[in-house]
């Protein structure tokens, strides 16, 4: 604990004075004639959890964990060109570059980028930052999916026309793993690229949708498929939020074991209310695979209930408690987690 206090302190010294500093800064205007063709923004974020669940859980007796520390600069060069960076360092022990990127961006319509990128599979995964998302936990469908933070190199072509926006990339792709959520590399494997994509639609100010494709082989000798396909939909005004996302996973698998299949959803509506808001989830996952991992046979449901307080226009507390039910097995995992953060 006194370890965690040295940490804590200096980087919440840091983040609040660039909290208090760089908004200042960013609202200065500037003359368009003495404008630098070079245009930066930064931002970042730090955020910290405490969780205790019950004795199966994974923190029975109350744990802090979880410090996140991340920084994110993005800008233009002249009126073509643009760049994206963002770095992590988990628990004050380990950094890792979430993206790093060079881009080629003309028009709203089509822009080109090359590097390391988060994918843009589903909604989740590009937004899921602290500060972005209500819910604490990742969705359950979700953490049997893909890898958290996922993230690729490669290219990727994406654009808005009208109310269609759309996202198309080819990357080095997951490896194979014990289980899905957990191929995560940054080299390709088998010399085979992964392809993939999102068609998104606009349908309005408050209403967004969109639909996700995923391919590619897993294994060295390129001879098993993965196959990632999801739903996504969003309706946001200023005082509800409902969101949800379907998905589904098929896993090649050698003779002679059959297919591996996730499949699953979940469904988040929050409120607004003076400062604060009440938020309730559910989530579901079905994951069959009789050749990874030893056997896998999971039928998970949860229910997610909390608050968000926004105390300021940076810093936020939210509070969740999981229910976690498993058909046909008796579970005491369910648990409780607290997270605090600051964002600039």
């Amino acid at each position: 604990m006194k370890h965690l206090r040295a940490v804590i302190v200096p980087f919440a010294c840091v983040v609040l004075a660039l909290a208090s500093a760089l908004p200042a800064r960013s609202q200065a205007p500037v003359p368009a004639a003495s404008a630098s063709p070079v245009q930066v923004q930064v931002g970042g974020f730090l955020s910290l959890e405490y969780i205790k669940g019950q004795a199966e859980s994974a923190h029975p007796k109350g744990d802090a964990t979880n410090l996140l520390a991340g920084v994110l600069a993005g800008g233009r060069i002249g009126q073509r060109f643009g760049f994206g960076l963002e770095g992590r360092v988990a628990d004050a022990t380990s950094f890792g570059l979430v993206q790093a990127w060079a881009g080629f961006l003309p028009s709203q319509a089509f822009t080109v980028k090359a590097g390391l990128f988060l994918v843009p599979f589903g909604a989740w995964n590009r937004s899921s930052r602290p500060y972005e998302t209500i819910l604490v936990r990742t969705p359950l469908n979700l953490e049997y999916l893909y890898p958290a933070d996922w993230r690729d190199i490669g290219v990727a072509v994406e654009g808005q026309v009208g109310v269609m926006t759309y996202s198309a990339y080819l990357t080095g792709g997951l490896a194979e793993a014990d289980r899905l959520g957990g191929g995560q590399q940054f080299r390709d494997n088998n010399n085979d690229w992964a392809k993939g994509g999102r068609i998104g639609f606009v349908v309005s100010q408050e209403i967004q949708a969109g639909v996700s494709y995923y391919t590619g082989k897993m294994d060295d000798q390129k001879l098993r498929d993965l196959v990632l396909e999801g739903i996504d939909l969003s309706w946001v005004t200023a005082q509800w939020e409902v969101r949800g996302e379907y998905t589904k996973a098929l896993v090649d698998n050698p003779a002679p074991f059959e297919r591996g299949e996730s499949e699953g959803w979940y469904v988040l509506m929050s409120m607004s209310f003076r400062g604060a808001q009440p938020f309730g989830s559910f989530q579901k996952v079905r994951y069959t695979d009789g050749y990874h991992g030893g056997g896998i046979d999971i039928d998970h449901r949860r229910w997610a209930a909390g608050l968000r307080f926004v105390l300021s226009g940076t810093l936020f507390v939210k509070a969740e408690y999981d229910w976690n039910k498993e058909k046909g097995t008796v579970l005491k995992n369910d648990q409780v987690q607290v997270q605090l953060g600051v964002s600039f």
